[in-house]
């Protein structure tokens, strides 16, 4: 596959994720910052249902999402405030994990920069741990394989967005 999902750890906290799309970046904008967009994209752990997307994309804005198991019984929640906005090119959040009910597991600074050139977005996430322990628990955790597939899960919607309006 052309588009896969790279990971670097260029230092002791952080990770790096770099991917392309074949879509414009105002699409890959579009569903990386919409709650009604996001929900159909993110990756879920299987027997798992995403039951909450809220937020918005202005600064200061929270966000959260949380997934419940097949019992009803929450079992994972993300929590977060939007820091810095440039819409079409760059997101910077917090990100807190809770499981279950409410046990935290960790937080991070999330940085989204896209950038497009021939109709296709090239995406720079860099994930900024408090510690090197909290980084490779995430990786460990299959971090790697939850955020791919995702990616091929918001491949599919960029491809319905460019069929219900193709591009001139």
């Amino acid at each position: 596959m052309a588009n896969d999902l790279k990971i670097t750890t260029p230092s002791d906290c952080e990770i790096v994720m770099t991917r392309e799309f074949d879509a414009p970046r105002r699409l890959v904008w579009e569903a990386m910052t919409r709650p009604e967009f996001i929900r159909r994209w993110i990756y879920a752990p299987r027997g798992l249902s995403m039951t909450v997307c809220e937020g918005g994309p202005l600064v200061g804005d929270p966000f959260r999402w949380v997934w419940h198991d097949d019992s009803g019984n929450q079992a994972l929640e993300i929590t977060g405030v939007t820091l810095e906005i440039v819409p079409l090119e760059k997101a910077v959040h917090t990100e807190k994990m809770f499981i279950g009910n409410g046990v935290p597991v960790g937080e991070l600074l999330a940085t989204i920069e896209l950038s497009e050139h021939s109709e296709k977005t090239s995406l720079r996430m860099t994930l900024l741990f408090p510690s090197k322990e909290a980084r490779d628990s995430a990786l460990s955790a299959g971090m790697e394989q939850g955020v791919a597939t995702g990616y091929a899960r918001l491949d599919e919607l960029l491809l319905e967005f460019e069929r219900l309006a193709p591009s001139h």
